[in-house]
């Protein structure tokens, strides 16, 4: 009997560990689908959205393919370092602020100065918003973070 208990034991902790591994590699893979973007979730990891997202919080990211689905006053993410040689984007999440023709320019709500002008191509998408607010989760973008060091 005590066999038997311990193969289940087993069994049932190997399940949990496989769903789990499900969830975790999965979920980005189905929100990048749902979301039409192969960045749907992002860590904010500096205060220069404070207050309205804060260090830590995980956001939801809507893909934008053109100009005309982007408005004033949005938060934008946007490729910050396009022709970095390693091969790795880094990210900005401000407010729009002002739309040109080739360009557009965002501003982080706390800091004092409007950011560079950027290329519409670097546009990867902008927060998915529930009320009116940014969809975020706090502290699960510190979790994320930490995963991420790691790798």
């Amino acid at each position: 009997m005590n066999t038997k208990k311990i193969i289940k034991s087993i069994i049932e902790w190997i399940i949990y560990i496989l769903i789990f591994v499900a969830i975790v590699y999965g979920t980005p893979k189905i929100l990048a689908k749902v979301l039409d973007t192969p960045y749907p979730i992002a860590a904010i990891t500096s205060s220069s959205m404070w207050p309205v997202l804060k260090v830590g919080d995980l956001v939801f990211i809507k893909g934008v393919s053109e100009r005309s689905q982007i408005n004033l006053g949005e938060i934008v993410v946007y490729n910050n370092n396009p022709s970095a040689s390693s091969g790795q984007a880094g990210f900005t999440i401000h407010r729009l602020v002002k739309l040109d023709e080739e360009t557009f320019i965002t501003k982080g709500d706390a800091n004092n100065v409007d950011d560079q002008p950027v290329k519409y191509q670097e546009l990867i998408g902008k927060t998915v918003n529930l009320k009116g607010q940014p969809l975020r989760i706090p502290y699960l973008g510190k979790l994320s973070q930490i995963f991420n060091k790691r790798h």
